[in-house]
């Protein structure tokens, strides 16, 4: 088993803890890492641990695994724990281990500490938090690795869940209302470059960070369908270049493709609600990171309510835009029709 000082395993002192495989005495091996890989053996710790050979009860066959560090002023303490039924392949301290079967974080709060001066030892109250909220008020500054995924969070949200949204509605809502073709140009410039700037800066961070601690690029919920809503937003732009630059000479209706364009628009914006919400909820959680605020919940909450209630209120609109398609297009093809002449020709006997 083992305890790490931290939020996360990255950076955090740890203290591995395992039964000698010989006379069952406490192993104590601290190691560290600065990648999510098996973390290596510190020469010289901060602070030194020392085995406790506690057992669990007289009559029982559990083994408590327990030691000692020196104490720390701090009364808040982000701890990390992992354990696993694999042994290590020796007993020494640098002995290799395998990746463990659990593991999890919490918060060990020592504010209401209490000692009594009645009695020959000193009585202590602790309360513990379980959990990473923790109920403290200070947080801890955040490493470099939670920044970078942090200003990913950030350009990712502001392109799925502010420009893209943003570009939708203008469309919807601006194209029936105002004359001309500049909501096009507008839509073209909010879904396209803006957006993609913002996607394109957001998924390199979290890739270059993901390679750089060797976590895997593809081994949770969220970084694989971070990828297909990637994806799918390319396919996106692709199609709307072919709607505007490919259009059918005689067309008598609104073509396919103009609907399958609307309906994977809303797909992929509905899709980056549940990718944002399981990035901060869960994602974020996993590397460490403390629970994010109220506040960006319940925004996350009103704009899951607000976008698709503007968005069925532009629906309203179809009709009309609907008609003025058609006199376009009626208008389109008179343009197409052949024109005829009569000449007067004179024939002479």
């Amino acid at each position: 088993m083992a305890i790490g000082f931290g939020r996360s395993m990255i950076s955090s002192d740890m203290v591995l803890l395992w039964r000698d495989s010989n006379d069952g005495h406490t192993i104590v091996s601290q190691r560290k890492t600065s990648v999510f890989s098996m973390p290596t053996v510190v020469s010289n710790p901060p602070r030194v641990a020392t085995a406790l050979d506690y057992r669990a009860t007289s009559n029982s066959s559990a083994v408590t695994l327990s030691f000692s560090v020196p104490s720390i002023t701090d009364t808040r303490q982000d701890l990390i724990w992992a354990w696993s039924s694999d042994q290590p392949s020796g007993n020494t301290p640098d002995a290799t281990i395998v990746q463990h079967d659990d593991e999890g974080n919490f918060v060990l709060s020592l504010t209401n500490l209490q000692f009594t001066d009645d009695s020959s030892s000193p009585t202590t109250t602790i309360t513990p938090t379980g959990g990473s909220s923790g109920s403290s008020s200070s947080s801890s500054p955040l490493t470099h690795y939670q920044k970078v995924f942090a200003a990913h969070g950030i350009l990712m949200t502001l392109a799925f869940l502010v420009f893209l949204p943003f570009g939708a509605l203008q469309a919807r809502l601006l194209r029936t209302s105002v004359e001309g073709k500049w909501w096009f140009g507008a839509h073209w410039i909010i879904q396209w470059p803006l957006t993609a700037i913002l996607i394109i800066v957001g998924f390199a961070l979290a890739v270059d960070e993901v390679g750089d601690l060797r976590t895997g690029h593809l081994n949770s919920t969220h970084k694989k369908w971070g990828l297909v809503i990637v994806l799918l937003y390319v396919v996106q732009c692709m199609l709307g270049g072919v709607i505007h630059h490919f259009k059918p000479a005689r067309a008598t209706g609104r073509p396919p493709q103009n609907y399958f364009h609307a309906i994977l628009g809303i797909t992929i914006i509905a899709l980056s609600f549940w990718q944002v919400h399981t990035g901060f909820d869960i994602e974020w959680e996993s590397i460490g990171g403390e629970p994010v605020s109220k506040s960006i919940r319940a925004w996350w909450t009103a704009w899951i309510v607000i976008i698709p209630l503007m968005y069925v209120a532009g629906l309203a609109l179809l009709p009309r835009q609907y008609r003025k398609e058609r006199e376009q297009r009626t208008a389109n093809a008179a343009k197409l029709q052949p024109t005829y002449a009569l000449r007067e020709t004179s024939y002479r006997d």
